[in-house]
């Protein structure tokens, strides 16, 4: 079988519109289907647009939709928005496409009644190429979803941490080289996202997880700057208990049913408040090293840090202390 990763990889570094139309092909596991990304995600939007029928354009609550690398810090930022009230989701969208992959139909997102801010996180990676090329955001406009009506939140985290957790949680169920390739194509779908949100003309705001190191000084901006400033209180980032904990029956994130090859316990650990944790890079060797060193992944990661100084009006001395 050929590989479709030097093919991927490089329709996806130019954008190019041949891209969601490449043959991917099954590894028996996680896709049992040879689909393309366009198959998908028109399978995506029937399914969501069924969910929807009925609302008309003034009947979507304000969604905020996490999108960026696995392992950026999401699941903490879905508890986040959780805590200060949102109506929160794992992965409603990508769900769906996951149960394409694997030959099935999943089910509508059957939206809550009464709730005028939703949150959803739906990250890029890490099974299947698929998973990392896949745009949400263009699901959810084509299923119905008003372009004024969502917000793209791009989450991101420094390049070798995020790799080095890539690694740790995902080498041992699909080998160290289809981990690296398939975070080298979310990276490279930064640029992509970016560029159709900005062709839509969808509002966009960078929130990397260095952020957490001075939360209370970056979630309010992050809330102003979403047009949900009413939503945020400083006690909402701390005193979680079994509430932050995606395993208990008190989360505050509403977890769809997924296919079984992509149910995996423990993946997210639990957490009791809002905060930075470091990460010590050690799983990784030189070759993967240099993969989160290159200029592809870094200049990316240093868009999203720039873009958030800019977009939360972060001064000078703050952004030296979050992002060194």
């Amino acid at each position: 079988m050929t590989d479709p990763y030097p093919l991927l990889h490089r329709l996806a570094a130019a954008d190019d519109a041949a891209l969601t139309g490449v043959a991917l092909p099954p590894d028996g596991r996680y896709q049992t289907v040879t689909t393309t990304v366009d198959d998908v995600t028109a399978q995506i939007v029937d399914t969501l647009r069924d969910g929807f029928a009925g609302r008309g354009p003034a009947d979507y609550p304000l969604l905020v939709l996490g999108w960026g690398r696995c392992r950026v810090g999401s699941t903490a930022v879905t508890n986040l928005f959780g805590m200060a009230g949102a109506a929160a989701y794992y992965q409603p969208v990508k769900t769906i496409g996951r149960f394409a992959l694997t030959g099935g139909g999943g089910a509508p997102w059957k939206l809550p009644d009464g709730e005028p801010v939703l949150f959803a996180k739906e990250m890029a990676g890490p099974y299947v190429p698929f998973e990392a090329l896949f745009n949400p955001a263009r699901c959810l406009v084509e299923a119905g979803w008003p372009v004024d009506r969502l917000r793209l939140l791009v989450l991101d985290r420094q390049p070798r941490a995020c790799l080095d957790s890539w690694m740790a949680k995902w080498a041992g169920k699909i080998g160290r080289d289809r981990v690296v390739q398939n975070f080298r194509l979310s990276t490279l779908s930064y640029a992509r996202m970016r560029g159709w949100a900005a062709a839509e003309g969808l509002a966009v705001t960078h929130f990397p997880y260095e952020c957490s190191r001075a939360p209370q000084e970056t979630v309010s901006r992050l809330f102003d700057r979403l047009g949900i400033g009413e939503l945020y209180r400083p006690g909402m980032l701390t005193g979680w208990g079994s509430a932050g904990d995606l395993n208990s029956d008190e989360s505050k994130i509403h977890h769809p049913v997924e296919p079984e090859p992509y149910v995996v316990p423990g993946l997210h650990g639990n957490a009791d408040e809002y905060r930075f944790r470091d990460r010590p890079v050690t799983v990784l060797n030189a070759d993967e090293l240099a993969v989160a060193d290159s200029a592809e992944v870094v200049d990316s990661y240093r868009v999203s840090v720039r873009s958030c100084g800019q977009e939360l009006d972060l001064p000078e001395p703050l952004r030296d202390e979050i992002f060194g």
